[in-house]
């Protein structure tokens, strides 16, 4: 029996990731959210269509931002790359 942790169920929608330098994540944060809303979050605001986490360890001085689409994706690449 497979059981689907709900948490990741909700987050599988921002299927494009993109990663950003540490020094750019928080500007870069809040131009995503004027630009696309308030962000996906875990606990509270599950209807975002970004997010934005720390990439790990392996990525110590990266940050991840996902997309729900690939248009937003690709303007944030635009814009912050």
């Amino acid at each position: 029996m497979v059981v689907i942790n709900p948490k990741v169920k909700e987050i599988r929608h921002l299927d494009y990731e993109v990663l950003v330098d540490s020094v750019k994540h928080r500007p870069a944060g809040q131009w995503c959210e004027q630009q696309f809303g308030k962000r996906w979050e875990a606990i509270g605001y599950r209807s975002g269509q970004w997010c934005m986490f720390w990439a790990g360890r392996n990525a110590p001085k990266k940050y991840r931002f996902c997309f729900a689409n690939e248009q937003d994706m690709l303007l944030f690449i635009l814009r912050w790359s």
